[in-house]
């Protein structure tokens, strides 16, 4: 593949972007097996000779795979000619952050790219949005799994775990979906096990997400004892209250502290030596852009190929390129170039 059809590949991506049929093709269900059992994945076939394998990892939301935004990812990433395995990561759609998350990815890619039907090189490229994409940074700077990867395209991915929960549990502006999927799991560390109000945090994303008419938290709620329905309000719109919790969890050692520090992206930059791109809303509400500019700017001092695309046409980790203003199209087109062409089984 040339440049030029690269560019191609690109503008006709983006164009299928723009396709609202949510409709789940005519897939291949497989089984990948990882280390905590099986992994189901939805194996999309091009219709002509495939280009190359891309793997696309699910951000934090519970229809995983088959979101309608992420089925119509992996359709027009299909109709370009390139082959695409989509697993249900299931840790990440209960809203489940720990260290499997990363193990299941790579998992994933050792299997994949292991099976000659699927990847005939031995090879396969990352598309992940959000939260996953980290992850899939994390899981590239292990040098086997590397090894295995031709391309990783991460779209609005934090650097530093601390700075990003901090952020968004100081700014009550920003994304409360990102908020209480955090809040879910890493408030324990400093209260300990409280189910009703944990119930009613899951409850709350799930509200969000789905968008129900009636929602599911409102019953629940309305049996909470007022303790917890207090403590769950002041978490919603109290910053300093939980700015409070988040000091306590800073200052717990071991496990804890070894969890937040596994999961930054800073903490495996000097491993990471592969082709990456990375875009970033210059609106995200859950993670700022300046997260890639500095990732990208520690990656090119190391001599990482690394391409960098800040544009306004995205919110965060967002699947969807709106072309509401045409003059940042052309920066989209070649960045998304970059990606095809190195994910190009040659």
């Amino acid at each position: 593949m040339n440049q030029l059809t690269a560019w191609g590949k690109s503008i006709q991506f983006l164009l299928g972007l723009q396709n609202q049929d949510e409709t789940l093709p005519d897939v291949k269900e497989i089984q990948i097996p990882i280390r905590n059992g099986n992994l189901r994945a939805d194996w999309y076939t091009p219709k002509t000779k495939s280009l190359g394998t891309i793997v696309t990892i699910n951000g934090l939301a519970p229809l995983g795979n088959r979101d309608p935004r992420f089925i119509i990812v992996n359709k027009s990433l299909s109709k370009l000619g390139y082959t695409v395995i989509s697993p249900f990561f299931e840790e990440i759609c209960d809203y489940k952050i720990s260290l499997r998350n990363i193990d299941d990815i790579k998992d994933s890619i050792l299997y994949i790219s292991g099976k000659k039907e699927i990847s005939p090189t031995g090879k396969v490229s990352i598309f992940a949005p959000s939260f996953s994409g980290s992850l899939s940074l994390i899981a590239a700077s292990d040098k086997q799994i590397a090894e295995r990867i031709n391309t990783l395209c991460a779209i609005g991915a934090f650097t530093n775990v601390d700075d990003i929960i901090g952020n968004l549990f100081a700014n009550q502006n920003l994304d409360e979906y990102g908020r209480m999927i955090l809040l879910l799991n890493f408030l324990p560390l400093s209260i300990g096990e409280n189910k009703s109000l944990f119930k009613a945090i899951k409850l709350a994303i799930l509200d969000n997400y789905y968008k129900y008419k009636n929602n599911l938290l409102e019953p629940h709620y309305s049996k909470m004892k007022k303790a917890d329905r207090d403590f769950f309000e002041n978490l919603k719109y109290d910053s300093a209250f939980r700015m409070k919790h988040w000091e306590i969890i800073l200052k717990k050692g071991g496990k804890n502290r070894n969890l937040l520090t596994a999961l930054s992206v800073t903490n495996y930059i000097h491993s990471l030596n592969l082709p990456i791109l990375l875009i970033h809303g210059t609106t995200d509400d859950v993670v700022p852009a300046n997260e890639s500019l500095l990732l990208h700017q520690k990656l090119v001092a190391l001599g990482v190929e690394c391409k960098l695309c800040i544009t306004s046409l995205i919110s965060h980790g967002d699947t969807g390129f709106s072309f509401k203003t045409l003059l940042e199209v052309p920066k989209l087109i070649s960045s998304f170039s970059f990606f095809f062409l190195k994910a190009y089984d040659r």
